[in-house]
């Protein structure tokens, strides 16, 4: 019986709560549930904004639990020092980096490559007609049919090829023909 007295009063407590391996289970799956819900919370749109905010309070709460309950296992000596520090670490880190604003990225086919496909700059509007094509970007095709005209052969050629894909495969002629590009404006309105 003096062992087991003995076993009772050396277990780790938190405000006089006894501290179990099924506690510790339990404050992981919460914690990791947590991260997930405040970052799904934050990315998806349909999401209230106010709710967004508090995204990462919610995962700080359940970080503070942890941070608690590991620094009363290094008290009574049954757990790494090292290890939890490093754990409470990260959990810090991932509350500050849910702390930074959303990244906006842009749209694909958006102001953004519409944009390059008027730059003034002849490469980077060949590359954005490479691009328009890859996509599939059939909004910029009207666009690219007027790019079949460019000054530059490089951004012609880039266009002609866009517009090759963007019309499954089927060429209508190349840009240096004038009854081609007739054809294309007319494929693209």
């Amino acid at each position: 019986m003096n062992a087991q007295t003995d076993r009772v009063t050396d277990e780790p407590s938190v405000a006089g709560v006894r501290v179990r391996p099924a506690w510790s289970i339990v404050l992981y799956v919460l914690l990791v549930s947590s991260a997930a819900l405040a970052l799904w919370l934050q990315r998806n749109p349909t999401v209230p904004e106010p709710l967004a905010r508090w995204a990462p309070w919610l995962f700080l709460a359940f970080a503070l639990g942890f941070t608690v309950y590991r620094l009363a296992l290094v008290l009574s000596k049954r757990y790494s020092a090292f290890k939890a520090f490093f754990q409470i670490f990260m959990a810090a880190l991932f509350f500050m980096l849910l702390l930074l604003p959303a990244v906006e990225l842009p749209h694909p086919g958006g102001a953004g490559l519409a944009a390059d496909l008027g730059s003034g700059d002849a490469h980077v509007r060949a590359l954005a007609a490479e691009v328009a094509g890859w996509r599939g970007e059939a909004g910029q095709s009207p666009r690219l049919v007027t790019l079949l005209e460019d000054p530059s052969a490089e951004v012609r050629a880039a266009a002609h090829a866009a517009l090759v894909k963007l019309n499954g495969g089927t060429d209508l002629g190349a840009a240096d023909d004038a009854a081609a590009r007739k054809a294309w404006r007319e494929r693209f309105p």
